[in-house]
């Protein structure tokens, strides 16, 4: 889990490439319903122009990102579980297990069309899982043929670089030939490619994740964690990333494919939405420690709200503390999941458009739900949530307040 973690986090900035391009090739106008009337529409009205004569070289960044992500997501997982192995077999060589895995992903996903060339069909988003068990799996026969010494060893003198190619071709030829009879049997079953076979069986599962009943569990999971001290984004973050980036990568290519965006739940929409501010959704909670009466609360809230405002709310949660606290342990929890279900129904419903954009997680949520979505009604969702998270918070928080408050007066009467 944590190569699959540490892999797909590797992709991210491809995504945000990718989802830069994407922008540039849609530009929020529609001539048949907005007309150049001033300098701005004017603007974007040229914009608009300039993507359609230039959409094919425009798309050419995202093609080569977002458009075989897939590829990038077998070779940097296996190389992550091949660093993760190193401690115990140190010749167990991360890049020559990253291209191994490449090259085998390749041999099952990259299909030859009727003309030769190659079908990006599984390449992308529909390979993901595909290459994912294609990481995992080279590298555990690569583990297993050096545990059994199997492999060529050149003599000493020999340069590094010159002996890794050589005791990495057994392994390469094993990961080759067995993947590709593994392909021509399930062809052969099934009549489709394994990767074919694979999306076609995850298709169900995949929908299941697109819904409250997913996201609501993994959110309680998360922060009752963090309430006793465990990091709960280090517990459920590989499942989440995996399903996120799955959705948006999705998304991304639906909208540059004209067609409807499939998924409602994506990184953008949990970021700045669910968790606004970080775990528990503090935002709303570090704007009101910035007027509290409590010494204690209105310095953590100084020192907390531009790193919240950011996304980074360590500084209030072990400020405050909400660790074991049980005056604001409720709204903790409670507040992401209201958050889940106002940003879920407000986009499944068409209030705000589905995101099909990766922009860093560190971005404001007014600055980076809009960019998402390409959509400015975005802001008000974000507003509106921050509103109903402090409404939320609110009485707790005065609670938590005046207990301070108290025990500031107690150590006063005492000094």
């Amino acid at each position: 889990m944590k190569a699959i973690s540490n892999g797909l986090i590797m992709t991210i900035p491809l995504t945000i490439v990718g989802g830069i391009s994407l922008v540039l090739a849609s530009p929020p106008y529609d001539p048949k319903l907005m007309h150049a009337t001033n300098f701005f529409m004017k603007f974007m009205d040229g914009w608009y122009n300039w993507a359609v004569r230039n959409n094919s070289q425009i798309m050419v960044p995202y093609n080569m990102t977002m458009g075989i992500m897939a590829v990038f997501v077998a070779f940097s997982i296996a190389f992550f579980m091949a660093k993760e192995y190193q401690s115990k077999y140190p010749d167990l060589d991360p890049l020559s297990s990253a291209i191994i895995s490449t090259v085998a992903f390749f041999t099952i996903a990259g299909v030859l069309d009727k003309s030769g060339g190659i079908d990006m069909t599984y390449l992308g988003v529909k390979g993901f899982f595909t290459a994912m068990l294609v990481g995992i799996a080279s590298v555990e026969i690569n583990r297993v043929l050096l545990k059994h010494n199997i492999r060529i060893v050149m003599p000493d003198g020999v340069p590094p670089a010159v002996s890794a190619t050589f005791s990495a071709l057994i392994p390469m030829i094993v990961n080759v030939f067995l993947f590709h009879l593994i392909n021509m049997g399930v062809v052969s079953a099934f009549g489709s490619t394994l990767p074919q076979a694979i999306m076609n069986g995850l298709t169900p599962v995949l929908k299941g994740t697109d819904s409250i009943w997913f996201v609501i569990p993994v959110m309680l999971v998360c922060h009752l964690c963090w309430l006793v001290g465990i990091h709960g984004g280090s517990i459920t973050g590989s499942l989440t990333t995996l399903v996120y980036t799955s959705n948006l990568v999705a998304n991304a290519n639906a909208h540059a494919a004209g067609k409807p965006l499939p998924y409602v739940m994506t990184g953008p929409l949990s970021v700045y939405i669910v968790v606004m501010g970080g775990a528990g959704a503090t935002l709303g909670l570090a704007l009101m420690m910035l007027f509290s009466k409590a010494k204690q609360l209105k310095t953590i809230g100084r020192i907390g709200i531009l790193p919240c405002l950011f996304g980074i709310n360590e500084p209030i949660i072990f400020g405050t503390p909400l660790i074991l606290n049980p005056l604001l342990a409720i709204p903790f929890v409670i507040t992401p999941i209201v958050n889940t279900l106002l940003g879920f129904y407000a986009t499944a419903f068409g209030l705000v458009d589905r995101a099909f954009i990766n922009v860093p997680w560190t971005c404001p949520p007014f600055i980076g739900l809009p960019l998402a979505t390409m959509d400015m009604r975005a802001i008000i969702l974000v507003f509106v949530v921050l509103a109903v998270d402090i409404v939320i918070y609110y009485p707790f928080f005065k609670a938590y307040e005046k207990q301070l408050l108290l025990e500031e007066e107690d150590n006063i009467e005492v000094a």
